[in-house]
């Protein structure tokens, strides 16, 4: 398999760079809130954007209460209607500590569902690229 870096070297209108890609399922009362406190900590930057996330649309998520839980241990198994909300963290694990911190202290959960996961995200190079006709400035679309 070829290396990330040997494949960068090859690429002319895009880089990898290394990342962490961040999981958080979130009740709807928390969607909005918790996208927003870890854009306040870290900026949630994507190339020349921020702000840049990922919600999916509705589902849900279930779960037990056990001993030891705010609500104790039930017999019942609550389902509760529940989102995903994605983004990617590049940097160093302190950037990804700022936004972990962000995402517990704005969610609902006493046990919010989070997974990170190392991976290697795109970012553009235009030096080549501005000009290339399937690009939206380049059709007259708007955002």
């Amino acid at each position: 398999m070829t290396a990330l870096s040997d494949l960068n070297g090859e690429l002319k209108t895009c880089k990898f760079v290394a990342s962490w890609l961040v999981w958080v399922e979130l009740a709807d009362r928390d969607d909005e809130r918790v996208r927003q406190a870890v854009t306040n900590a870290i900026g949630l930057e994507y190339g020349p954007y921020e702000g840049v996330a990922f919600e999916s649309g509705a589902g849900v998520q279930f779960f037990r209460p056990k001993k030891g839980s705010k609500l104790g241990d039930t017999a019942e198994t609550v389902e509760m209607p529940a989102r995903v909300l994605t983004f990617t963290v590049a940097g160093d694990t302190a950037n990804l500590a700022r936004a972990i911190e962000a995402v517990r202290h704005a969610h609902s959960y006493e046990e919010p569902v989070i997974m990170v996961q190392q991976v290697w995200a795109s970012r553009a190079d235009f030096s080549e690229d501005r000009e290339n006709p399937n690009r939206w400035w380049n059709r007259g679309f708007e955002v």
